[in-house]
C-alpha cells in the first residue's frame, strides 16, 4: 500500500491523536429571560476562563459566548472555549 495514500490526512504515525487534537469546551446554558445584560455575559466569561484554569487547562485562544434568544421567551447561552491541559495535569494522571 502506497505510504501516501495511509498519511492522507496529515496524521503524523509518530505522534498520538490526542497530542495534535484542538481541545475545545463547548457549553449550552438555557436562561430563562429573554435578553441577558451584557455586563452578565463578560462576567461569566472570566468566570469560565478562571474555572478552567482551577481544572488544570489553559485557556488557549478566544472564548466564544453566542447568546440566542428562542420563542419560548428563553435565551440559550452557547460557548467555546479552545484549551490545553496544562502539562503537569498530564503527567499526574
Amino acid at each position: 500500500m502506497n505510504t501516501n495514500m495511509i498519511n492522507l490526512f496529515g496524521r503524523d504515525k509518530e505522534r498520538r491523536t490526542a497530542d495534535t487534537a484542538n481541545d475545545r469546551l463547548s457549553l449550552v446554558l438555557s436562561y430563562q429571560r429573554t435578553e441577558i445584560d451584557e455586563k452578565k455575559l463578560k462576567h461569566f466569561r472570566a468566570r469560565l476562563i478562571e474555572l478552567c484554569d482551577e481544572f488544570g487547562y489553559d485557556v488557549v485562544g478566544q472564548v466564544e459566548i453566542r447568546p440566542q434568544t428562542g420563542r419560548d421567551r428563553t435565551t440559550v447561552i452557547f460557548a467555546s472555549i479552545p484549551i490545553r491541559r496544562r502539562d503537569s495535569v498530564r503527567e499526574s494522571l
